[in-house]
C-alpha cells in the first residue's frame, strides 16, 4: 500500500537503516538517527541500482510524497527510453523531464564539441577503427594501428595534439603535411593524409565539427610519390643465385624455413610468417586461410607441392605444439617470427637483390613466361581478377594451380 504522511511520521528509527516501500520501486529510507529520505530502486541494463531522490518533508529542498512519486515516474520514463536516470537527478523534479534531459544532453554535446582536442579525437577514432562490430574483424589490425601511431607521434601530435578540433582549418592540416613532406617521408605523408580524411569525416558524423576540413586540403602543395616495387629478380640466372644463397644462409631454423616456404608458395610475407597449424591440411595437401585473416578479406586456398609439404612436415616436431607454424624461438612470446626478421635475415646474408615480398613478382613473371594461365597465377597470388572475367569467373582452378605449384617447386629445386 502507498505510504501516507501519517504513516511516515509514525516511523521510528531502528538500530539499522531500513526501507519502507511506497510502490513501483519508490521507498522511504529511515536512518538510525531518524533521517527519512526517498530512495528509488530500479534495474538498468539488467543491473540493479538505487538512486536517492532527496529528504522527506515539506520545507524547501525536501520532497513531499507527491514530489517523490513524480520523480519516480519521471525516472521510469527515462528508463523506458534507455536512459539511466542517475545522472539526471535534478531533472526528475521537473514537469517535462524528457525535454529537460534532451536539453542537458544537447548542452553536453556542444560542450564536448567545443573542448575536444585533436589528440582526444585521434584516440577516439583509433578505438573506433580497432573495434569489432557484429563479429566482423576490425578495420585496423594491431600492426596497422602501431604504424599510424608511430607516424602521428613523430610528425602530427607535436604540432596538433592540444589544438581544439573545432578551431582547426585545412591550413593547419596542410602545414603539418608539408613538414612531413620536407622530411622526405612521402609515404608517411600520404598515410597521414588518409587518416586525416577518415578522422574528420568521423568527427563530422559525431557532430564535433560541421564539415570535414581534410577534404579541402590543396593537392597543389604536394609532390607526387612514385611507387617503388619490392626488390625482385626476373631471370633464371638471377633466381639461381638467390635460391643457392638462401639454401646456404645463416639464420634461425624457423626463419630460414619460413623464407623457403615463402619462395615456394609466394604468398604475402605476413601470411607466411603468421601461418597457423589450423590452416594446414596435410591430408588434402592444402593451406586454407579464412577471409578474416586475409588482406583481401576472401578465403584463400594454397595447394601444397611435395617440397612445400616437406618443409611443413619437418618443422612440425619443433612447433606443432604451438599455434603458429613459424613460432618465434626468442623467449616465450607466443608470437610467430616477424616479417622484418625475414627481410633482415636476407640482408645480413648479402641477399639484397630480392625482398620476401619480391618472391611474388618473381614467381608471377616466370610462371607467365612458362605459359601458365594468367587467372590461375592471379588466384594463387590472391589478387582480385578485374573486369567481366572477375565477375563471372568464380572457379578456384585448384587442379590447374596444384599442377602449377608442383612445377614451380620442381623448377626451384633444380636451381640449387
Amino acid at each position: 500500500m502507498p505510504l501516507t504522511d501519517v504513516q511516515i511520521k509514525a516511523l521510528k528509527p531502528q538500530e539499522k537503516r531500513y526501507l519502507k516501500p511506497d510502490g513501483e520501486g519508490l521507498n522511504l529510507a529511515v536512518s538510525p538517527k531518524g533521517r527519512k529520505s526517498w530512495v528509488f530502486r530500479y534495474r538498468f541494463n539488467d543491473k540493479a541500482d538505487m538512486l536517492t531522490l532527496g529528504q522527506y518533508g515539506a520545507r524547501s529542498g525536501q520532497l513531499t510524497i507527491k514530489k517523490a512519486r513524480m520523480a519516480k515516474d519521471n525516472a521510469k520514463l527515462l528508463i523506458e527510453r534507455g536512459v539511466d536516470p542517475k545522472p539526471y537527478k535534478t531533472e526528475l523534479l521537473t514537469s517535462d523531464v524528457i525535454e529537460a534531459v534532451d536539453q542537458k544532453k544537447k548542452a553536453e554535446r556542444v560542450s564536448k564539441v567545443q573542448k575536444i582536442t585533436f589528440e582526444d579525437l585521434y584516440d577516439e577514432y583509433c578505438r573506433f577503427k580497432t573495434t569489432s562490430f557484429g563479429g566482423r574483424k576490425p578495420a585496423w589490425e594491431y600492426g596497422t594501428l602501431k604504424k599510424h601511431n608511430e607516424r602521428f607521434q613523430k610528425y602530427v601530435l607535436p604540432m596538433l595534439s592540444d589544438r581544439i578540433v573545432s578551431d582547426l582549418t585545412e591550413d593547419d592540416l596542410e602545414q603539418c603535411l608539408i613538414v612531413v613532406q620536407e622530411h622526405g617521408a612521402l609515404v608517411s605523408r600520404n598515410k597521414i593524409r588518409t587518416v586525416f580524411n577518415g578522422m574528420f569525416d568521423y568527427a563530422k558524423g559525431k557532430k564535433y565539427i560541421t564539415r570535414n576540413i581534410a577534404k579541402y586540403i590543396s593537392d597543389s602543395l604536394f609532390v607526387k610519390h612514385q611507387e617503388t616495387h619490392y626488390k625482385h629478380v626476373t631471370t633464371e640466372l638471377e633466381l639461381k643465385g638467390v635460391v643457392r644463397a638462401i639454401d646456404k644462409m645463416s639464420a634461425s631454423y624457423e626463419v630460414k624455413q619460413c623464407i623457403k616456404l615463402g619462395l615456394l608458395i609466394f604468398a604475402r610475407p605476413s601470411e607466411v610468417s603468421q601461418l597457423k597449424w589450423a590452416h594446414v591440411d596435410f591430408d588434402e595437401g592444402v593451406i586454407s586461410k579464412p577471409a578474416s585473416e586475409m588482406k583481401k578479406d576472401r578465403d584463400h586456398v594454397i595447394p601444397l607441392s611435395r617440397q612445400a609439404k616437406s618443409i611443413l612436415e619437418d618443422i612440425w616436431p619443433l612447433t606443432g605444439h604451438t599455434e603458429f607454424v613459424f613460432y618465434s624461438p626468442y623467449g616465450s612470446t607466443g608470437k610467430p617470427v616477424s616479417t622484418n626478421s625475414l627481410s633482415n635475415s636476407l640482408r645480413r646474408n648479402g641477399i639484397d637483390q630480392i625482398h620476401p615480398h619480391g618472391f611474388r613478382h618473381t614467381a608471377s613473371t616466370i610462371l607467365n613466361e612458362m605459359g601458365f594461365d594468367q587467372d590461375a597465377i592471379e588466384l594463387q597470388l590472391s589478387h582480385v581478377i578485374g573486369g567481366v572475367r572477375g565477375v563471372y569467373n568464380k572457379a578456384q582452378k585448384l587442379s590447374e594451380r596444384s599442377h602449377m605449384m608442383q612445377v614451380w617447386s620442381d623448377y626451384i629445386e633444380k636451381l640449387i
